[in-house]
């Protein structure tokens, strides 16, 4: 049973802030990139438990948040840029899920909340619908067939993992904060965080039949709306890209991974 395991800093129990702890120069990366991998190998003990064979561990922060020597023995981690299509995600997945995810940009008290980068992008929407990294995640998951059966990060990502995926199947959340603001969370201690994501993890996995993929519909749109106008300007020039507004461009086509992985 293989199984796919993608990363985040921003919600980690114990990650607050951006210039603290998510940059390489901030003075607590390293100790935010021990908790991520440590949150990472409880999930991985649990999908063991479970019956996992194979378990790819994806470092999907910008800057790097795996801690490499700390990694589970039983993992194997997709790291370094540029990545493959899809992050190496194919049909040959059984499950999917994600560690340390934070909420889309835009929401109320998301701790660290952005879609896919702070500095560039304000908003994505998909098919008409406002869609956070995790929703993107798994769609690309979905494409493959592959289900979204379990995530961690704040109590608001979670909250929207619910909203978007439980639909599918009752998705396995695990808060391991609690937003109060932007830069702020009542985080839980490790150890307990570690624990409820290894039985999360466990029971997720033991639940596989129940889930079904992120798949959505045909034709699709994908829009993005930028803070400034370059990117929008530079995202115009592909074929088959048609700029909105000065600071909005618009995908569309029937292959979400042509759209979202190869633009």
């Amino acid at each position: 049973m293989r199984v796919y395991v993608m990363t985040d800093l921003e919600g980690v129990s114990g990650v607050w802030s951006i210039e603290e702890q998510c940059v390489p120069s901030g003075r607590e990366y390293d100790l935010a990139r021990r908790l991520l991998t440590a949150e990472v190998n409880a999930a991985v003990e649990g999908l063991l438990a479970a019956g996992a064979t194979e378990i790819v561990v994806a470092d999907g922060h910008g800057a790097g948040g795996l801690y490499f020597p700390d990694l589970h023995p039983e993992a194997v981690a997709l790291m370094g840029r540029p990545v493959p299509p899809a992050w190496a995600l194919d049909e040959d997945f059984d499950a999917f899920l994600m560690i340390g995810q934070h909420a889309m940009a835009g929401t109320e008290r998301g701790i660290l909340d952005h879609t896919l980068s702070s500095q560039s992008i304000v908003h994505v929407w998909l098919n008409g619908e406002r869609i956070g990294e995790m929703g993107l995640n798994a769609a690309v998951a979905g494409h493959f067939g592959v289900p979204t059966i379990l995530l961690s990060g704040d109590d608001v990502a979670c909250e929207e993992a619910q909203d978007l995926l439980s639909p599918l199947g009752p998705i396995e959340t695990v808060a391991v904060k609690q937003s109060l603001t932007r830069g702020c969370g009542l985080c839980l201690a490790p150890a307990r965080a570690q624990e409820l994501i290894r039985d999360a993890a466990t029971r997720a996995l033991q639940r596989l039949s129940e889930f079904q993929p992120y798949q959505p519909e045909p034709p699709l749109e994908l829009k993005f709306e930028y803070l400034l106008n370059t990117p929008a300007e530079q995202a115009a020039r592909r074929p088959g890209v048609e700029r909105v507004d000065e600071r909005t461009v618009v995908y569309r086509g029937d292959d979400f991974v042509q759209l979202y992985c190869y633009r």
